[in-house]
């Protein structure tokens, strides 16, 4: 699995929490929703947000083990310093165990850092995950 495809699919695992939305093509999202982004959270009026992005990972040909790190940031809601928190908690019981889901063997989250508050009040925080990928779908 390539590292966009992978990108898309945790997007999507995100999107189908309650309250967040991921809409690949087109991300018009309203003050009410949560929007999943794609890379980095783009500068606008979202009420919250999240930013996907994978960076990095580890190809074991010899064992056929094949793993991705990924970046999830959490941008909370305005003059709330629980902001952040209150979204990476969903995020993490979706992800954390997640197995046997398009080409995704297992999922563990790594660490988490909390980043302050924005220019604009918002707190926001970093959560990484470490990936497994199914062997079959590793080398596609």
């Amino acid at each position: 699995m390539d590292d966009a495809t992978l990108t898309k699919l945790l997007c999507q695992v995100l999107g189908d929490v309650a309250g967040y939305e991921w809409r690949p093509d087109g991300p018009d999202y309203t003050a009410a929703e949560v929007g999943v982004f794609y890379g980095a959270i783009p500068d606008g009026q979202y009420r919250a947000a999240i930013g996907v992005r994978v960076y990095g990972g580890t190809d074991d040909t010899v064992n056929s083990l094949h793993g991705r790190r990924a970046q999830l940031r959490f941008r909370g809601e305005k003059g709330r310093r629980d902001g952040a928190d209150k979204l990476a908690h969903p995020a993490f019981l979706v992800l954390t165990g997640l197995s046997r889901v398009g080409g995704i063997s297992g999922i563990s989250r790594i660490s988490f850092d909390p980043a302050g508050a924005n220019d604009n009040g918002r707190e926001e925080r970093t959560d990484n995950y470490i990936i497994t990928l199914d062997n079959t779908e590793a080398s596609s």
